[in-house]
């Protein structure tokens, strides 16, 4: 009686392990609405193929370009200075005991696919890091 009980869990498990299929960039794909610190933003993703992603973040009049990488169920996007960059002399390396400025000291943005079809993340805040929700934007039929 047991065993077969055993069996049966085990069943279960795999055909429910098995109905999840991977996570792949395809998933964050499209327009996402964002609302941070009573901030509206739009995060755009598009992918390049299985695991990348470029992304551009519109935040307070500004675009933001993004690159990324898929693992698991989680986007790591950070700065993409090569994106219609146009060629310029490097910044300069602070001097010893100054403060960094943003872009050398910025930190990724997290991305996560909930159950649910919704995003959650993290991105870094000068008080801290900060976390919000995000829903795709829905097309007009």
């Amino acid at each position: 009686m047991s065993v077969r009980f055993a069996l049966a869990v085990l069943a279960s498990t795999w055909i429910t392990v098995s109905a999840q299929a991977p996570v792949t960039t395809a998933d964050f794909s499209g327009t996402w609405n964002i609302e941070f610190m009573s901030h509206q933003i739009a995060l755009v993703v598009e992918p390049k193929d299985a695991t990348h992603v470029t992304a551009t973040m519109m935040m307070m009049g500004r675009d933001v370009p993004l690159k990324g990488e898929l693992v698991g169920r989680t986007l790591t996007l950070v700065g993409d200075k090569s994106a219609g960059a146009t060629e310029a002399a490097p910044e300069p390396a602070p001097a010893s005991g100054t403060h960094q400025t943003p872009s050398a000291a910025a930190k990724p943005i997290t991305v996560t696919l909930q159950e649910d079809g919704t995003i959650s993340g993290e991105m870094m805040t000068t008080r801290g890091p900060g976390t919000w929700t995000g829903e795709r934007l829905k097309k007009r039929k």
